[in-house]
């Protein structure tokens, strides 16, 4: 049976997120607490807190969605050692992925151990929306464990410099993701509303694809056993451009487009900026591709939110 551990500082965190909600006996709770605040000594301060912590976040049936969400994936489970949950400070740090050093500094065998990145918040709110996450995540996992799938964590770099990178993994994310996504609609583990919003990113991500693009998201979607390589591939060519001219190339990524996008003059100053300190050499004046276009604006608005987030928290 797969260890499941979660980090202390998210189970106190996430009974205290539930105290005012989910808690029936907060009084008992705070007297508790209240007892473990007269202990002198520091050491059996904190081991008591842990217990008392510990012992709510199972009452309250915290912990339910991850075991019940991990135990309907034998195929994780059976090559992992340990599970464990630990806290995440924002919602995109939530994530899911194996991590050999930590299976490693545990004393763990040759089987890796698999790390979920949670908010306290997140395991608070309605389970539903938790374990379709999961379900997304763990898939992703279950994948990297697939020998079939034939994983590799690092993309091979292009010869066109880092945006053409950025460009290429963000392309493979987008279509790994549909695939996944297809798999649980299929069986019943997606949420409301994932096909669109699938849809969406995708089109955004290969608006390039013109007429093509909806029977190229019909055919990852429906993708029942997707491998590493063939993901990569269309990452790197989606309409097969190897061979063409280099006529009409992005100044940017590198990869040819059909038209730069006119949205270039009202780019922002902060936007611009960004680029120049990627591509110093670059001027509105030599254009942008769409795709390289809105993954600088989307950098700029997660960068923005990021400020903003700290200033709220800074200030509270």
């Amino acid at each position: 049976m797969t260890r499941l551990l979660f980090s202390p500082d998210l189970v106190e965190e996430a009974v205290l997120l539930a105290e005012g909600t989910l808690m029936h006996d907060r009084a008992a709770f705070r007297r508790g607490r209240d007892r473990i605040y007269q202990l002198s000594d520091e050491g059996e301060r904190e081991k008591s807190f842990r217990a008392l912590h510990s012992r709510y976040f199972g009452a309250l049936g915290l912990d339910t969605a991850v075991k019940e969400t991990l135990a309907e994936h034998p195929e994780v489970t059976s090559g992992i050692d340990s599970c464990h949950v630990v806290r995440a400070l924002t919602r995109k740090d939530e994530a899911a992925d194996l991590v050999d050093e930590l299976h490693a500094r545990h004393g763990g065998g040759s089987a890796p151990a698999l790390m979920i990145r949670l908010r306290p918040s997140t395991i608070v709110e309605p389970v539903h929306a938790l374990r379709t996450f999961l379900h997304h995540e763990l898939t992703h996992v279950a994948d990297m464990l697939n020998p079939a799938f034939g994983y590799e964590r690092r993309l091979p770099p292009s010869d066109d410099g880092p945006s053409a990178d950025t460009m290429r993994q963000d392309r493979y994310r987008v279509l790994w993701d549909t695939t996944i996504d297809g798999r649980l609609t299929r069986s019943g583990r997606a949420g409301a509303g994932t096909r669109e919003s699938r849809w969406q990113e995708f089109a955004t991500t290969f608006g390039m694809l013109g007429d093509q693009c909806p029977t190229a998201f019909e055919r990852w979607f429906n993708e029942a056993n997707p491998t590493h390589a063939e993901i990569l591939a269309f990452a790197v060519s989606p309409s097969g451009e190897r061979g063409r001219s280099h006529q009409g190339r992005c100044p940017l990524c590198r990869f040819p487009t059909t038209s730069l996008d006119a949205r270039v003059t009202t780019l922002s100053d902060a936007v611009v900026e960004a680029i120049q300190a990627d591509r110093p050499e670059w001027h509105r004046k030599h254009g942008i591709c769409p795709q390289c276009l809105d993954l600088y604006e989307a950098r700029d608005l997660d960068a923005r939110e990021r400020r903003a987030t700290a200033t709220d928290e800074a200030s509270a």
